[in-house]
């Protein structure tokens, strides 16, 4: 699994509401 920081989804992800879809995909994974 990578290691992905906060300021990469920033860079990569401008649009605040799909850092948090994106966010919480995540977690659904790890959980």
């Amino acid at each position: 699994m990578a290691r992905v920081t906060v300021e990469d989804c920033v860079e990569r992800v401008p649009n605040r509401f799909s850092l948090v879809l994106f966010a919480a995909h995540r977690a659904r994974q790890i959980s």
